[in-house]
């Protein structure tokens, strides 16, 4: 049998981890081996866990920001505040999310599923999690060729991936996909462009793309005037 994980808690509310401890206890697929109420003593522990449960409402550091902080840390999120609940897949890259109060069934549901992915082949770096219109899927960051905000949206992306595959992330913004892949081009405000996605630059600066759409034309983009600098200094430097 594949190891179990070894969890962290995070959550100021002790309660919670009394909960914790005794629905895990004899649990075939994770243990909890340690547990803390303020998030900042968490990140200065240096500790990495397998897999973190990470209440959004805590001291000095909401969980949001800090699956974000631990990053690639695995997060499971859980939440008393309904309508938070209703926006945690869309706002960071979590494996689940449940709501309060924690029930025993649930939390197990989420924990086999961590240790089914965690325990795949599918799970490394490099591969990122992201709420699409196929559901939850683990992307690898190097297949994406080209983003482009949705029109009329700002937290979902249109993005291309290599092998033809379209896909639409939702709750995301452009800076945040640019930030964790790293190798995108930002031509624009609106969109970003992986280097080996560029056919031609022509010489009004438009960039056309290795990505042909399914009524057959080409993906261009337009290299705005106040990007040129920044996009040619990291082309050249590839």
């Amino acid at each position: 049998m594949q190891r179990k994980l070894k969890c962290v808690l995070i959550d100021d509310d002790p309660s919670i981890h009394k909960i914790f401890k005794e629905y895990l206890e004899g649990n075939e697929y994770a243990e909890l081996t340690d547990y803390y109420e303020d998030p900042i003593v968490f990140i200065n522990s240096n500790k990495k866990p397998d897999l973190v449960f990470v209440d959004i409402e805590l001291p000095n550091m909401d969980g949001f920001s800090l699956a974000i902080n631990i990053k690639p840390t695995p997060v499971i999120l859980f939440t008393a505040h309904a309508e938070k609940f209703k926006d945690i897949m869309n706002m960071v890259e979590a494996i689940d999310a449940f709501p309060k109060p924690i029930m025993k069934e649930r939390l197990l549901k989420s924990v086999q599923k961590a240790h089914t992915l965690l325990n795949s082949n599918k799970y490394a770096e490099g591969y990122s999690f992201f709420h699409t219109n196929e559901g939850h899927l683990n992307i690898q960051l190097t297949d994406i060729l080209f983003v482009s905000t949705v029109k009329n949206s700002h937290r979902n992306l249109e993005l291309f991936l290599k092998g033809g595959k379209v896909l639409i992330l939702k709750g995301y913004s452009l800076e945040y996909l640019h930030r964790i892949a790293g190798f995108l081009l930002q031509p624009n405000r609106f969109e970003l462009v992986a280097p080996g996605a560029i056919d031609k630059i022509e010489p009004n600066f438009i960039l056309r793309l290795k990505i042909v759409k399914t009524d057959g034309t080409i993906v261009q983009s337009e290299l705005l005037r106040s990007f040129r600098k920044d996009f040619f200094m990291h082309f050249q430097s590839i």
